[in-house]
């Protein structure tokens, strides 16, 4: 009998890999092991892979696809609330010389912007393809 016959066990076995692979990649790069990082987060979602494709069943449907959007949605609104309050607030900060823009909190202020950057490209896309 095939353990991934049923869909529900196919997500569980995707969602742990996922979160392996990413924990892994997180804690050896901060362990300063990042080869050992880089290598289980590869053989963790080669894992991904395989699970679905050894799948006897539909493992994502419409309804998987409007739940993972919904939490696309709800994860831009809480990073963009977030960056609309703290990086103004870290800005003030460091022109009263309160705060000093380290390598991490340089690091964290590009990313959102690459992450904002991204968004506003992918929504000029989508729109004019529509």
């Amino acid at each position: 009998m095939n353990a991934f016959a049923d869909p529900r066990n196919v997500r569980r076995t995707v969602g742990v890999l996922a979160a392996v692979a990413g924990l892994a990649l997180a804690a050896f790069t901060v362990l300063n092991q990042p080869l050992v990082g880089v290598g289980v987060y590869a053989v963790a979602m080669v894992g991904v892979v395989a699970v679905q494709f050894r799948a006897d069943t539909t493992v994502f449907d419409e309804r998987d696809e409007a739940i993972a959007e919904e939490a696309a949605q709800l994860t831009l609104t809480v990073f963009g609330w977030a960056s609309a309050v703290v990086f103004p607030a870290l800005t003030l900060a460091w022109g009263l010389g309160h705060f000093e823009w380290g390598p991490g909190a340089r690091a964290i202020a590009f990313g959102v912007a690459a992450l904002y950057l991204t968004y506003a490209g992918l929504l000029f896309a989508v729109r004019r393809r529509r």
